[in-house]
């Protein structure tokens, strides 16, 4: 019996998506175990597969497959027999396609390897504090996104083309508006939350052997509901998670003997990360409904976790007994209120991934506003530094002593990640909408976690935003799950509320 016509395009994706899986495996390697010489065929590999990987994305063949059940131009879906979420999964195939095929082959080739040689740029240019190793690097990809964003058209400003690539429907006016709001209130209570008294919280600072910690984070892993038949966890310079399969999943984490509780976040920030991918229904991989909604709704679980969740009285008060009996020399004396408050401790940070939940969405607004300027071509890649430095101050009143701790910490401009960092603050505005609607669905939240059952958080994202995939936008889903329109009022509520 043949095939009807989603299940040819669902088997056409199926394919691109295991290739594409490939790509993302090397990727994967590349920050975790690749010997550093193997860099530059490295660099060839990737080249070699985006290009594969596009053309079958952009085949005359796919596109036939797409065409039988939607209008290419006007996105009217020419199969009426299809359930709701096949045509949801129709429209963000179009929407995929339509980007794709402004791409010519060519340009994708070459900056897939001129992404591929920044990361190694990076890596070094970070490791010995020196921004003129990584600059002809990020000139080179600054101006590979310039062309980008010419490719895709835009109608207001060259960011929104890119913007768009991580966040459907998300552009510069709807983020300018938002950060208008954020970034005073966040300033003035960053500023409040610095005057209060400080407590000490020395012992976070302690030593803790790394294998100790590490079995503490598999402990945590557990409680969450991370499948270890189907992830693995290394470290890397940067914590990151890729998903290649809801079967197979890999992440990482950063150790440290003298920052512990850092290891902690980034376990339960990539473990958010992990679940998600882990929730997406393998039935329908090669199809959009087997991939995240977007790359800001993928932060919100992290931010679920880390935050909302692992930074709460009811969590601490749940692992401080078990932190007691594995670390019990270097938190001897501490109470449960100590490691409550040094967790949640506010003070500017130099380094983003180590920033307090108050101030950390400055430090994405300041890279919002210096990436709009490099596309704008406004500002040149040699400028970085003394601008990255003048921003920190006036944001946070703090000036970076090296490039390591200033522009170099990041990896996401290395790899061509440019118009990904907004969706950082958008993750923690849709987990503080998603979180209200979670507080009234559980009012008895407090005491479960307290009790170490993680369930009802993982149920919750499961219905609300996991098995979805891209079926809606976004904006759509986070309204779907909230029964409102997105703002950031649920998200200062929060921090008003909790500071």
């Amino acid at each position: 019996m043949p095939k009807d016509n989603y299940e040819n395009l669902k088997e056409k994706g199926k394919e691109i998506s295991t290739l594409s899986s490939i790509a993302t495996l090397l990727e994967w390697d590349q920050e975790t175990k690749m010997p550093e010489g193997g860099a530059p065929f490295r660099a060839e590999q990737i080249e070699t597969l985006s290009s594969i990987v596009h053309a079958a994305k952009t085949s005359d063949s796919f596109k036939k497959a797409l065409e039988k059940l939607i209008d290419l131009k006007t996105g009217e879906i020419l199969d009426d027999t299809l359930d709701d979420r096949k045509k949801g999964a129709l429209r963000a195939f179009r929407r995929t396609f339509n980007q794709e095929t402004k791409l010519p082959n060519h340009f994708v080739k070459k900056m897939a390897k001129a992404n591929s040689e920044g990361i190694h740029s990076w890596q070094k240019a970070r490791k010995e504090s020196r921004f003129e190793l990584f600059l002809p690097h990020l000139e080179t990809i600054i101006n590979f996104h310039r062309e980008k964003a010419d490719l895709l058209r835009f109608k207001d400003h060259p960011y929104d083309a890119l913007i768009d690539l991580y966040e459907p429907e998300m552009n510069v006016k709807k983020l300018d508006l938002l950060f208008s709001e954020l970034k005073p209130f966040l300033s003035k209570l960053t500023q409040k939350c610095k005057e209060k008294k400080e407590k000490k919280h020395s012992f976070l600072s302690a030593s803790y052997p790394i294998e100790d910690q590490m079995k503490f984070c598999h402990f945590i892993l557990e409680k969450m509901g991370v499948d270890p038949k189907r992830t693995r966890l290394d470290t890397s310079a940067h914590p990151f998670c890729l998903g290649f399969h809801p079967t197979d999943v890999r992440f990482t984490t950063h150790t440290s003997l003298t920052s512990f509780y850092t290891n902690i976040s980034a376990i339960m920030h990539e473990g958010g990360h992990t679940l998600y991918e882990l929730g997406l229904p393998a039935e329908d991989y090669g199809t959009p409904l087997a991939e995240a909604c977007s790359m800001g709704i993928h932060e919100s679980q992290s931010r679920w976790w880390e935050c909302f969740i692992g930074q709460s009285a009811s969590f601490c008060s749940f692992i401080f007994p078990y932190l007691k009996q594995a670390f019990p020399s270097q938190l001897r004396n501490v109470s449960e209120e100590d490691f409550y408050q040094a967790i949640n401790h506010v003070s500017p940070s130099f380094i983003r991934i180590l920033s307090d939940e108050v101030s950390y969405i400055l430090h994405i607004i300041l890279r919002y506003e210096i990436e709009k300027e490099f596309i704008a071509g406004t500002l040149k890649g040699k400028d970085l530094p003394k601008v990255w430095n003048e921003k920190m101050e006036e944001t946070l009143g703090i000036i970076p002593e090296t490039d390591a701790m200033g522009c170099l910490q990041d990896v996401h401009w290395s790899c061509g990640l440019i118009g990904y960092f907004p969706t950082y603050a958008l993750g923690n505005l849709y987990a503080g909408a998603l979180f209200e609607t979670f507080q009234q669905t559980y009012p008895d939240w407090e005491k479960t976690i307290a009790r170490g059952d993680l369930s009802q958080s993982l149920t919750f994202l499961r219905e609300k935003i996991h098995h979805f995939g891209r079926e809606h936008s976004p904006q759509t889903l986070i309204e779907n799950a909230t029964g409102k329109p997105l703002t950031s009022a649920p998200y200062i509520s929060y921090l008003k509320t909790k500071y």
